[in-house]
């Protein structure tokens, strides 16, 4: 075999296990946006299904659209053994179960402060830490396709 040979079969090698390693990454990346939402997204479809005419949700503002920027940027998206990355918009995988956002409304909910003194003036410095919630309302959009399940038909499986 020659040196050819051994260089091209090589480079086969890393390209296949870095088409390994990308598709493992998306694939964690897309178990922790599905992990972070589906609550979210369950309580919003249990609402929809209880025939509930507005829905309200306290989200963690970065819970809502964040996405890892760099997994997906970095993601080869022409080969198909790699998963598309998730989708990581909240809000609008909550209006898919038929909700039109009504309202959002956002708070600042300080979690602690830290304070140290000033090295060459008199004084001290405070940084704040904190977290911004999300508060939005829901209404049941008025051409919902997917019709509300009774509780007794939801128990015995049948829909209708």
């Amino acid at each position: 075999m020659g040196f050819e040979e051994r260089w091209q079969r090589r480079q086969q090698e890393i390209a296949a296990d870095t088409d390994t390693r990308e598709a493992d990454r998306v694939r964690r990346h897309n178990d922790q946006v599905e992990k972070i939402h589906q609550q979210h997204v369950q309580a919003a479809r249990h609402a929809f299904e209880r025939g509930d005419g507005w829905f309200e949700a306290e989200i963690p503002q970065h819970a809502v659209g964040r996405l890892d920027v760099h997994a997906v940027l970095r993601t080869k998206h022409d080969h198909p053994d790699v998963p598309r990355p998730a989708r990581g918009d909240l809000l609008s995988r909550i209006e898919d179960e038929g909700w039109t956002l009504h309202t959002a409304q956002y708070l600042y909910v300080p979690t602690g402060e830290e304070s140290r003194d000033k090295v060459f003036s008199s004084g001290q410095q405070v940084r704040a830490r904190g977290d911004i919630l999300g508060m939005y309302l829901f209404q049941r959009h008025p051409d919902t396709s997917r019709p509300a399940q009774s509780p007794s038909s939801q128990r015995s499986g049948q829909t209708g």
